[in-house]
């Protein structure tokens, strides 16, 4: 685990990818930060202008010709003075100026994260925008990007900042009527309370209802395809990967294990994992592979039924995967280049539909494209939201619920008759929520009764 930074050492590293390249950035923040250039020969540098300098080593020998700026703290991105080295890739190069920096006393090469980290410490950023950064950074797709550059931007901290922040007026208020008794107050501040709590309770209750969307979009889905034997899954997985990823053949229970595959699909990074056959069998290690694929079924968010449409018992075998897993479900009939033994949809489950069952040829890839355009409505479907809060992670979820149910809480309760339970349920959820954003300031409703009521008579 990291240990808290000190204020004493100045920190380096690269903060570009290692390896050869054109270009490459050290950055190095801290209070010997601004006398970075004069390590290594050159002139000073002015604060927020980029400047030309060559660099040296001990010995007075060229190291690079490199760009370098500085920022003077607390106008930085870590809050402290940091100045860049903006230096050609070449690993030698890199090599030279970190060892350079790092013989000096008082410098030391960064742990993971301790940029961040005391960007953090001197109030820069928030943890929610540092999640942001970290989620931006691991972006495969567009969708995960827009999010994590939101977030980054204070998509979620504004929201929650503005549940707390209302949330304390509320306690102000209330404990004003507890403790200044004397002070003439609204007749009607219990129903103007309520008013304002339940706006917020069910703000929140959107922002949890939708919590999904962001995990999906910062997670992915998985989609499983699960079938009996010879069904064309294996076949099916190598027509969406465009490469043969899985074994084929006309052998029954060639797949025996979980194969996975990495896809985009409506902007959502989504791993379709084939499973192996189902089937009646004394083979053990066999029977393992069906038992793995019905727990992938369980676990998976979209369950793809592969069935062999050739075989008059496709509906027979239908109806026992799909009870296997996901609440979502599509039902492929495979095999329609040999012809579907019957269309009539009446042998189907009940819940079976036009929409839920599609025909495809995974020999010669007929039906693939209304597969996958119905793949990517479903995926739609799900991101789908109107809330203006995206919950990304589960801290964010389990934090958010908390304090619903705290404000649940209070408005079952009488404020008049329970005035002080209603007022530490509402220090309750203002923890909770605080949480998200990695403060609690029990000052904040001191603060808030001194600025909207005059005390001090």
């Amino acid at each position: 685990m990291m240990k808290t930074p000190s204020i004493r050492e100045t920190i380096f590293a690269l903060a570009t990818p290692p390896g050869r390249s054109a270009l490459a950035v050290i950055r190095v923040s801290g209070l010997l930060a601004a006398g970075v250039p004069e390590l290594f020969g050159a002139p000073s540098l002015l604060p927020r202008q980029t400047q030309r300098r060559w660099l040296k080593d001990k010995d007075g020998n060229l190291i690079d010709d490199v760009m370098m700026i500085t920022f003077v703290g607390p106008h930085s991105a870590t809050g402290e003075d940091v100045t860049e080295i903006h230096c050609h890739g070449s690993p030698a190069v890199v090599e030279d100026i970190l060892n350079h920096l790092a013989a000096v006393s008082g410098f030391r090469l960064a742990e993971a994260g301790e940029f961040t980290r005391r960007a953090l410490d001197n109030n820069k950023t928030d943890i929610t925008a540092a999640e942001g950064l970290a989620d931006l950074i691991e972006a495969n797709t567009s969708l995960q990007r827009v999010q994590a550059a939101a977030q980054m931007a204070g998509s979620l901290r504004r929201p929650v900042e503005n549940w707390r922040k209302e949330i304390i007026s509320c306690l102000s208020e209330l404990e004003a009527s507890i403790d200044f008794t004397d002070e003439d107050l609204p007749v009607t501040l219990e129903k103007q309370v309520r008013n304002r709590i339940q706006t917020i309770h069910d703000e929140m209750k959107g922002g949890l209802a939708n919590f999904y969307k962001g995990q999906i979009i910062r997670t992915g889905l998985s989609i499983v395809l699960a079938g009996p034997v010879n069904a064309g899954k294996s076949t099916l997985l190598n027509l969406l990967a465009r490469r043969p990823a899985a074994i084929v053949s006309a052998m029954p229970g060639t797949t025996r294990d979980s194969i996975e595959v990495g896809l985009e699909i409506a902007g959502v990074s989504v791993a379709v994992k084939d499973t192996a056959g189902w089937r009646q069998t004394n083979d053990h290690i066999e029977k393992e592979g069906i038992e793995r694929a019905k727990q992938a079924a369980a676990d998976a968010d979209i369950l793809v039924v592969v069935v062999d449409g050739s075989q008059p018992s496709w509906s027979e075998d239908m109806d026992e995967i799909v009870t296997w897993g996901s609440q979502t479900h599509l039902i492929l009939v495979n095999k329609s280049d040999m012809g579907i033994v019957t269309n009539d949809k009446r042998h189907t489950a009940d819940w079976a539909s036009e929409e839920t069952v599609l025909s495809i040829s995974a020999k010669d890839g007929s039906g693939l494209s209304e597969f996958e355009a119905r793949l990517g409505e479903i995926i739609q479907d799900l991101n789908r939201t109107s809330s203006s809060i995206t919950l990304t992670r589960v801290r964010h979820q389990q934090a958010v619920r908390q304090a619903v149910e705290h404000l649940e809480a209070s408005l079952n309760l009488s404020l008049a008759n329970q005035a002080e339970l209603v007022a530490e349920e509402f220090r309750s959820a203002t923890s909770a929520l605080s949480r998200i954003l990695g403060h609690v300031d029990i000052e904040d409703v001191l603060d808030h009764i001194f600025s909207n009521f005059c005390i001090g008579k």
